[in-house]
């Protein structure tokens, strides 16, 4: 069995948006290391940098920018104003475009014992330096001290310290201080001389948000997005920034782009000011696939509201909160406030670190409503590998494999079925003390708020291997059956009539690779005993607290009919592979990359 995170490539997709072009004044700009900013923009004449593009872009021009380091904040002027006149703004096909919001530093003077210093004014870092800004905001519980600056040698970020005394004894850490004058910065290179090889140093907030509220019709494409200095971005913020930000637009598809070491957030689809959140057709609607997250040290994506309508899809997201420098509530590799009709779909999701808090798989956070979670890997999480807070459904759990640590909730509404889970059980944890929102359906206004109170969950179709739902306290219309429980798991209190619990041992196995893993398991003949029902808005029902069953965002139910690997089927079988058999099954996720 295959798993690929499917993608278009940058050449093809340009063809088909160039191919629905009603604009005939649309035109190709280009940008190039050897180019100028006086220039016309033409491929014999290219720009300098991806700013100048940014200035004079409109609506169904193509950005191509070559291959390069461009060190640069990308700030859009304007956006598309329709799916066929979209601005576009993409690496040129088979060149590697690198866009960072860090600085090239050769001016370090040696200290003795690999420690090197470096003193650069304070206008260096203009308007912005993260050297004199500490980590702060909402549900930041430990690690306030450390600054939004980084450094890094070769690509490998350091590990901030308090002191400078701190840097001689650890190779590969930094230490920084700001007078009204000068920043001073102590980094261990170890055996290295940051002169001569690559020493880099934070100094832009972000790398490609727009200063303005609420651009449309914007493609991201192809690109290495790499140091952002953004701070933690809690939802209480007016304006939540990260390395790429949508600032509350509509319609943006950020794809096949790698993003690495962002101080907190990735891709952030989150709150801006000058926004109608009542009217639904204002913001959200993005695709994000098919990128690579890594080291991101809050989140690979998360966002207030602005993930509304959004897919995000078949991306592979690693190593959140790595160096577990700092951290809370708000450590997740995705997480989402607040988003309606939200689809979370086929992504590999592996390495969340905290210290204390946070640390899940996907966390949807307060007041989401019609969210649906499918066809995902998640694993070696250090807290949930889900966690569902504060929402009143329907969401859709369906089609996951979920490893380790547990999925935990305080929400009610949720549907789960055709997942396996490994070591993972579910655990309920009530919260009467706050009130979250809920909607007319597939809209953003608000109908009434209510406690996180257990009600309407339903489990059909599911693997559990190890650990099961023997420890779910019933709850009123809690419904389970047609599950598969193996290896000690045990079906729960309040159903599971048809569930077949056996001691059958699966062998399962997970193994890692650079961009994807290779998962592994036997079963005996349990699944083709077992024929569970189809899984879909009859028999679920509407729940009862938003008054709707499982839904699309255009209101068609939905039926449970494609697999783990996209392949559709008409008879249900337990777990996320239609075709699973008995003996040895093996599924792959593969990150195929564009570029």
């Amino acid at each position: 069995m295959v798993l690929k995170a499917w993608i278009i490539p940058a050449t093809v997709f340009l063809a088909l948006i160039v191919s629905g072009f009603s604009n005939v004044s649309a035109r190709e700009i280009h940008v190039a290391k050897t180019g100028s900013d006086s220039a016309l923009g033409g491929q014999d004449n290219p720009l300098l940098t991806i700013n100048k593009a940014a200035s004079i872009a409109q609506p169904s021009d193509i950005v191509t920018v070559h291959a390069g380091t461009y060190r640069e904040w990308v700030k859009p002027l304007r956006g598309g104003t329709g799916e066929n006149e979209r601005i576009t703004y993409h690496a040129a096909k088979d060149e590697k475009v690198f866009i960072k919001g860090s600085e090239r530093i050769t001016t370090w003077t040696n200290q003795s014992d690999g420690v090197w210093k470096v003193e650069l004014p304070n206008s260096f870092f203009a308007d912005y330096n993260p050297y004199a800004l500490n980590i702060s905001g909402g549900w930041l519980n430990y690690g306030k001290w450390y600054h939004r600056g980084d450094v890094y040698l070769n690509g490998e970020a350091f590990y901030e310290k308090q002191t400078a005394e701190e840097v001689k004894e650890a190779e590969q850490s930094w230490h920084c201080q700001v007078n009204n004058e000068v920043t001073t910065i102590w980094a261990n290179f170890g055996k290295a001389n940051p002169n001569t090889e690559l020493a880099e140093i934070n100094v832009r907030e972000s790398i490609f948000m727009p200063r303005i509220t609420g651009l449309k019709y914007i493609t991201v494409d192809g690109f290495h997005f790499m140091h952002a200095a953004a701070n933690w971005a809690p939802p209480v913020l007016e304006l939540q920034k990260g390395a790429v930000g949508t600032r509350m637009g509509k319609h943006w598809i950020i794809q096949n782009c790698t993003i690495t070491n962002a101080r907190c957030v990735g891709i952030i689809l989150g709150h801006a000011p000058g926004v109608d959140y009542d009217d639904i057709d204002a913001f959200g609607d993005h695709i994000v696939r098919n990128n690579i997250i890594r080291r991101c040290g809050q989140a690979g994506i998360a966002g207030q509201k602005g993930a509304t309508r959004s897919l995000i899809s078949d991306n592979f997201i690693e190593d959140t909160n790595y160096r577990k420098e700092f951290g809370g509530w708000e450590t997740a590799a995705i997480k989402f406030h607040n988003s309606v009709d939200t689809v979370i779909s086929g992504n590999l999701i592996r390495g969340v670190f905290h210290q204390q808090q946070g640390a899940f798989g996907i966390w949807i956070d307060y007041a989401n409503q019609g969210i649906r979670i499918t066809r995902n890997v998640i694993y070696d999480t250090q807290a949930a590998t889900i966690f569902l807070e504060m929402n009143h459904g329907p969401t859709l759990v369906d089609n996951n494999i979920l490893i380790g640590k547990e999925v935990r909730s305080n929400s009610e509404a949720t549907v789960f079925a055709h997942n396996l889970f490994v070591d993972c059980g579910y655990k309920y944890y009530p919260d009467i003390k706050r009130r979250s929102a809920y909607y007319t359906p597939h809209t953003t206004k608000t109908v009434g708020r209510k406690t996180g109170t257990a009600q309407d969950e339903k489990w059909f179709n599911n693997i559990f291997t190890r650990q099961g739902l023997d420890d779910v306290k019933d709850a009123p219309n809690y419904k389970s059956d047609y599950n598969i429980f193996l290896e000690g798991a045990q079906k729960s209190s309040f159903g599971d009539e048809h569930s077949i619990v056996e001691s059958f041992v699966t062998g399962f196995t997970i193994e890692n690779h650079p961009l994807g893993a290779t998962i592994k398991f036997s079963l005996n003949d349990v699944v083709s005993r077992l024929k569970g029902p189809l899984v879909d808005a009859e028999l679920v029902g509407v729940f009862s607290t938003v008054g709707q069953t499982i839904e699309d965002r255009f209101g068609n139910p939905i039926k449970v009919d494609t697999d783990i690997n996209g392949k559709k089927f008409t008879e249900p079988v337990a777990g996320p592979m239609w075709d699973i058999q008995s003996g040895n099954n093996t599924l792959e996720w593969k990150f195929n990359p564009a570029q």
